[in-house]
């Protein structure tokens, strides 16, 4: 590895680093501590009836006293191929959980999106009376199924779930409809009878409070991936967390978002919309692990009471063909990279499934994909090692350039100059080859820490999961930057940088030689807490960087420049 590449790789390294204290520079971190319970469960037996409901409530926001209410909470389950859910009565439909079969957590249980500690005042109904108060319609309403409570339904073709209450006779109406092989959820409001006798502007939001729950081992990662953003006019706003920040504004609104690093929940208007608003606020209820704030997200799509409203509710896995099928341009809150790479990262994950339907395994895919990536950037490769190596050619001559201007650096430059045109060297050959790859490398490391394929995939030995770092040895002690564990790829990773940078730097003065292993040791552990998947792509990737230096780049006997062009 030349002298210009561990630069831009320590640049990389350096961002990485300083990026967390910058956002919590610029406030997009909350700012109070708490902490979440981790061996806390949560399966599909969610408690039966209760008398009343301990949930967070919007401090801004009363129950209506005027709502015909039943006195018990009735919950039924829902049985789909990709999840089951507990609906319950509360608000008119509220999902009490959601654990999706595809995915676990812990090794062990399925991950559950829904905690009603923390999330489970969502899609419920709030408007602003004439007398100025925020009104949430959370009491227990009247099923009309008839279903029995705690049933548990299959999901073989659509299935709706009708709730009705009423306000001093006037009825109001709330509808659910699941569907087979389907994330969605189709919601359909009738608040029409009360509209214009208790509805301020003839408006009100459908809300979800909480935003997800948390369901990675690493905390600290995980908490990095939160936020909500709302699409207006196919113009994303996006709230990175800041406690007290609101994002609202009126006009047709496409969607507001949560998302984790790996799950979304979403509701898209299918009738017109005319308001949208996201939100963080303090959250006494969940603390997280790590000794940073988990923003408790609200979003809210506001629709006229004059009449019908529809939408529809996206919740599950950040899957980009999924998400994308639904035609509404979610897909830009994945985290693809920045606009001018995101084209790149769509291209990797492309690749990648792609690859993953002709070879089951993810650890082999991403040993096909780096040798698909050699090949491709070969070219420029080769370019930058043939532009390194006609300099070193000249060195000595360089040196003594130096040694005779000394005291005069214009002519030395000139000199300088002059010598590289004489034997037609460009000193910025090494240099351009490489900087043209940049996007790529930024392009990969973003997909390969965030893409949901990853999570859960196995490879061999002791890679179970390559989406998490590979732990070979636990510590009984965290070490800063480092982490908990002992991680062998990341070993293997620096042994291999540490070669290929002997091979590069091998005429090099010792300062240089110093900087590189200083890299290797740092890059060990930088990269002892990243995705294995990630570290197993990067290893892979310079050892075929070595075998190309040894056999492919550097023709034996080769001393001149000339003999290398």
């Amino acid at each position: 590895m030349d002298k210009k590449t561990i630069v831009a790789f320590f640049l990389i390294a350096i961002i990485l680093m300083v990026m967390p204290y910058y956002y919590e520079f610029l406030g997009l971190t909350p700012s109070n501590s708490k902490t979440i319970d981790e061996n806390k469960t949560i399966d599909g037996a969610y408690l039966h009836e209760k008398q009343n409901s301990q949930r967070f409530l919007d401090n801004d926001s009363t129950s209506y006293n005027s709502l015909n209410t039943e006195s018990k909470e009735f919950v039924v389950f829902l049985d789909s191929p990709l999840y089951t859910a507990g609906i319950s009565s509360q608000g008119g439909g509220s999902i009490v959980s959601f654990l999706l079969k595809e995915y676990i957590v812990n090794d062990t249980s399925l991950v559950n999106l829904i905690d009603t500690d923390f999330n489970g005042d969502n899609l419920q109904l709030e408007f602003t009376d004439f007398n100025g108060n925020q009104i949430t319609l959370s009491e227990f309403w009247s099923i009309e199924n008839s279903y029995n409570n705690n049933d548990t339904i299959s999901i073989d073709s659509p299935i709706k779930l009708s709730f009705s209450s009423s306000i001093e006779g006037n009825q109001i109406r709330k509808d659910l409809t699941f569907y087979p092989n389907s994330y969605t959820i189709n919601v359909f409001v009738d608040l029409q009878k009360i509209s214009d006798r208790y509805i301020a502007q003839e408006r009100f939001t459908l809300n979800w409070n909480g935003g997800l729950t948390s369901t990675e081992p690493n905390k600290k990662d995980e908490a990095s991936f939160f936020s909500a953003n709302l699409s207006q006019g196919q113009e994303i706003s996006k709230h990175g967390g800041k406690v007290g920040k609101k994002i609202a504004s009126t006009g047709r609104t496409d969607w507001a978002s949560i998302r984790s690093k790996y799950f979304s929940a979403a509701i898209i208007p299918i009738t017109t919309s005319n308001y949208g608003v996201i939100e963080a606020k303090n959250n006494n209820l969940i603390k997280t692990s790590i000794n940073k704030d988990v923003p408790f997200y609200k979003m809210g799509v506001g629709f006229s009471s004059s009449g019908p409203a529809e939408a529809l509710i996206y919740l599950g896995p950040l899957q980009y063909d999924r998400i994308k099928e639904l035609g509404v341009g979610l897909e830009n809150t994945l985290s693809l990279g920045l606009a001018p790479i995101r084209f790149i990262g769509r291209a990797i994950l492309f690749l990648l499934v792609s690859l993953q339907g002709f070879i089951p395994n993810y650890g082999f895919v991403l040993i096909i994909f780096s040798v698909l990536i050699k090949v491709l950037v070969y070219p420029l490769t080769k370019k930058s090692y043939q532009s390194m190596k006609e300099i070193q050619t000249i060195q000595p001559e360089v040196t003594k350039l130096r040694e005779k201007f000394k005291n005069d650096p214009q002519k030395l430059n000139q000199a300088t100059m002059n010598l590289y045109k004489e034997h037609g060297v460009n000193p910025l050959g090494g240099c351009l080859p490489m900087l043209l790859q940049m996007p790529l490398l930024f392009a990969l490391f973003i997909v390969f820490r965030s893409t949901i394929e990853l999570r859960g995939a196995p490879f061999i030995f002791w890679i179970s999961d390559l989406s998490q770092p590979d732990a070979l040895i636990p510590l009984p002690f965290n070490i800063p930057l480092y982490g908990d564990q002992i991680s062998l790829l990341p070993l293997l990773m620096g042994v291999s940088m540490f070669v290929q940078q002997k091979m590069t730097t091998s005429q090099a003065n010792p300062q240089q030689k110093i900087m590189t292993q200083f890299m290797s040791v740092f890059f060990v552990i930088l990269f002892n807490q990243f995705p294995s998947g990630l570290n197993l792509y990067y290893t892979l990737f310079n050892i075929l960087t070595i075998l190309q230096q040894k056999y492919l780049v550097h023709p034996k006997g080769s001393t001149k420049a000339t003999q290398i062009k």
